[in-house]
């Protein structure tokens, strides 16, 4: 149990230094490459490879719970608890483009249809979702504003060379990935002994694990004047495990749900999104009242697990 703890201080540890270093290079790349900084967040913010690594050797593996719990409970997590834990500590004004709530709802669409019509994934179905999340994005990039210009007052600062900028971004990426999965070994370390069913440990425990860095890549840029970067994490993400990853994992197996998953998590994120989504389209701001009703969410979603913990 000491080791779990240990473990688990030092890879949060690790995560909020990467998180500093990530937002520098962020706001540096998209000022020297003259990048939208909310593109830049869905873009690096939102690639979740440490998901889908894990996806994809759960499905290997035959785990396919696990491996939609890298979709399904990472999503969750990142929607209630992630960014309304980043909403209590740090209220955001929502300075993005419209489209970006319009794509987090449009990719529930394709997901829905791919998983609930038959709780089966295929092949097709995978290639399918690629397709449309490929589209989408390529649609945010034309549809995010223009980046501010060298006269602008407003204009965020960064490093002063584009090495610099790309040796920030890459490197805090690989410290937040590092320390997430210190944080997943800790975790593991602590419920090594209980008995869990495949299902609740993929879409709880694995999930938060992966998605432990997703609260630190909000805080950091929103509390330091970038919420766009923040926003974009949450646009980014949304339309990455919806559609990119989840279409891989099917492309390199396909994914049978087990009914609970129709029955329950997969609806649940579903209404979670489409609650985050309208307010980036209606809303100017999100403080603390949101924080506490997304923690509030996730709260209800473990109680509602813990009938089902035990395999």
């Amino acid at each position: 149990m000491l080791i779990g703890v240990l473990f688990l201080f030092a890879g949060i540890a690790l995560v909020l230094w990467g998180a500093e270093r990530f937002t520098d290079g962020a706001i540096g790349t998209a000022t020297r490459f003259a990048l939208s900084p909310f593109y830049v967040g869905v873009v690096l913010s939102g690639l979740e490879p440490e998901n889908l690594v894990t996806g994809a050797v759960a499905a290997l593996r035959g785990l396919p719970q696990v491996a939609l719990g890298t979709v399904i409970g990472a999503a969750i997590f990142m929607l209630t608890a992630g960014l309304g834990v980043a909403l209590l500590l740090v209220p955001m004004e929502i300075r993005i483009p419209r489209a970006g709530g319009v794509a987090m709802a449009a990719s529930l669409l394709p997901f829905g249809v791919a998983l609930l019509n038959d709780g089966v994934v295929s092949r097709l179905e995978g290639a399918l979702l690629l397709g449309v999340a490929i589209g989408l994005m390529a649609w945010l990039y034309r549809r995010s504003p223009v980046f501010l210009g060298a006269d602008d007052p407003h204009r965020p600062s960064g490093p002063r060379t584009p090495l610099r900028a790309l040796g920030l971004l890459v490197g805090g990426l690989g410290v937040m990935l590092l320390g997430a999965a210190v944080v997943v070994q800790g975790v593991r370390a602590l419920i090594g002994t209980l008995q869990l069913s495949e299902t609740f440990l993929g879409m709880t425990v694995v999930a938060m694990g992966e998605s432990i860095e997703e609260t630190a890549r909000m805080v950091t840029p929103a509390r330091r004047g970038h919420p766009e970067l923040a926003w974009g994490n949450v646009v980014g993400t949304v339309v990455i495990l919806l559609g990119f990853n989840l279409g891989a994992i099917a492309l390199i197996r396909p994914l049978t749900a087990d009914p609970l998953i129709l029955r329950f998590h997969a609806p649940y994120l579903m209404g979670c999104t489409l609650l985050v989504a309208s307010s980036l389209l209606w809303a100017r701001r999100l403080g603390r009242g949101m924080g506490l009703l997304l923690v509030g969410l996730y709260l209800l979603y473990l109680a509602l697990n813990l009938p089902h913990i035990s395999q």
